[in-house]
């Protein structure tokens, strides 16, 4: 609330970063401020387990925010980017619940997400978020953290998927890599590691 009524509203609508299930009364405070808001997809005790939970967390926060007067073009479901060396599945949970997202309330919601942290602690991390980036728009995502130095959307948006190196990311992300198993060796073999691979 400090922030908002410290915020200068000339430099355009304040974007608040987020509204948890835990404390839907925030959606006042933003709206009272003329702001968007970011809704999450963790749940009240904890991170979501799959694209279902992810979907059904971030319903029920859109479906609050509408009861308190705002509308779906002032909100961002962030439907939560885990890393996948942790689980080969998140990156399959993320785009699966962006796709559902997308069917339920079409063009009117932005849907966002700290798409960097799919790659945490695996290696060629540029080749891997680039090619998730893609992945997440071709899904649905209209937007997302990046490092926009690192990965710029025109090429992004040109990558050839089916090269050998953006098909074993994608394989990886898709969870058809166990363990991350055949991309690690491609990069021990340096065949990830050609000029702009990141």
């Amino acid at each position: 609330e400090a922030g908002l009524a410290e915020y200068d509203p000339a430099l355009g609508r304040p974007l608040v970063n987020s509204v948890a299930l835990e404390r839907p009364e925030v959606f006042d405070l933003v709206r009272a401020y003329g702001g968007r808001a970011i809704v999450t997809a963790a749940g009240e005790s904890g991170m979501p387990a799959d694209a279902a939970e992810r979907v059904d967390n971030a319903t029920r926060l859109i479906e609050e925010a509408d009861r308190r007067g705002m509308s779906p073009e002032d909100l961002f479901a962030d439907l939560l980017v885990f890393p996948i060396s942790v689980d080969g599945a998140y990156g399959r949970h993320y785009l699966d619940a962006v796709e559902e997202i997308r069917r339920r309330y079409g063009a009117q919601l932005h849907i966002t997400g700290g798409l960097s942290n799919v790659s945490f602690g695996l290696p060629v991390r540029r080749l891997i978020n680039d090619t998730f980036i893609r992945l997440s728009i071709d899904a649905g995502a209209d937007s997302g953290i990046i490092d926009p130095v690192q990965s710029r959307i025109s090429r992004v948006m040109s990558l050839d998927l089916s090269d050998g190196r953006h098909s074993l990311a994608m394989d990886m992300l898709e969870g058809r890599d166990d363990f991350c198993m055949s991309y690690i060796a491609a990069y021990k073999e340096g065949r990830l590691s050609t000029r702009g691979a990141g």
